[in-house]
């Protein structure tokens, strides 16, 4: 396995997979595809039902956004793209972190039989 600025132990991951099981009772996450309509790239997300919502209304203009997979299990690999995510959310900048949850969103994206992200220098070629 690679090395990745997210450390967590299995007690840490346990109680998040048992939040997230909570969260999930209210909106549950999904998997999305995002097809950019200028350039046609195509980049795959996760998140929860309601900010799939927001999202897609928010870049209506410039992606086509459609669910390709509703309801994503709460997984080990789900639970550490949510700390990633969290983690980037928070900096915003910090290169490792954004390695790690565009790691952790394709473990997710496999683990759902789902195609992966390509690399971003690969994407912008």
């Amino acid at each position: 396995m690679k090395a990745l600025a997210i450390k967590i132990d299995d007690q840490q991951l346990q109680a998040i997979r048992e939040r997230m099981d909570e969260a999930n009772q209210q909106a549950h996450f999904v998997i999305f595809q995002s097809v950019e309509k200028e350039t046609g790239k195509v980049l795959r997300l996760i998140t929860d039902i309601e900010s799939f919502r927001t999202i897609q209304e928010q870049h209506a203009a410039d992606s086509e956004m459609t669910v390709i997979q509703d309801i994503v299990p709460i997984t080990d690999a789900l639970a550490r793209w949510a700390v990633a995510e969290n983690m980037a959310a928070q900096q915003a900048d910090g290169e490792t972190v954004l390695a790690d949850l565009e790691y952790y969103t394709n473990e997710v994206l496999k683990e759902n039989h789902q195609a992966v992200n390509p690399p971003e220098d690969a994407a912008s070629k």
